[in-house]
């Protein structure tokens, strides 16, 4: 059973990293953007941003790749967790450092940074995390191993799609609630 929850959250992590790989490298227009958004949350020079930006997509595509090789699990795990806490850590710095830009993790139009975009990274972290310890291909159940794929896919899509727009809901929730608790 281990195994097969192993491979569906290597489906989820390979999901999320090939969804932000394509987004961002899907056009000259798309790119740009995400340089852009590099370039206000990182607080670094323009012509520096690009060939982080170039980085980034290179090691989301790679992580991607390493996670879908029989071969070279542990290394994409390990890469993607190391990709993830580099985007907590810019996340970090630019909260802390009250910038508020937007950010273009899927290549088009995304959400601010905040502490709900540190979360849904740790939560990612944590799914790719035991992945780099133990990423076994299950073997003799061809049936379940399948269903674990199209289970991380399904998670993966719905995750990407939803979080951001449930994180909102939630403030917009809190915030009618505070509201409406307050003295008049």
């Amino acid at each position: 059973m281990t195994d097969y929850l192993l491979l569906a959250a290597r489906a989820l992590t390979a999901t999320v990293f090939a969804l932000a790989f394509v987004g961002k490298a899907r056009g000259a227009e798309r790119f740009g953007g995400f340089v852009t958004s590099i370039h206000q949350l990182a607080l670094i020079p323009r012509r520096a941003a690009t060939p982080v930006a170039l980085a980034i997509v290179i090691g989301e595509g790679a992580a991607v790749l390493l996670l879908v090789l029989p071969f070279a699990p542990r290394l994409g795990s390990a890469l993607a967790v190391a990709l993830l806490a580099v985007f907590i850590a810019a996340v970090v710095r630019s909260v802390r450092g009250g910038v508020f830009a937007e950010c273009r993790c899927f290549g088009s139009r995304g959400a601010v940074m905040s502490h709900a975009m540190i979360v849904r990274n740790l939560l990612l972290m944590a799914i790719a995390a035991p992945g780099v310890a133990a990423a076994p291909v299950p073997t003799g159940r061809p049936v379940a191993a399948v269903a674990a794929v199209l289970a991380g896919v399904l998670a993966a899509a719905l995750f990407t799609r939803y979080y951001d727009r449930g994180v909102a809901a939630l403030m917009r929730r809190l915030v009618a609630a505070e509201r409406a608790e307050a003295p008049r």
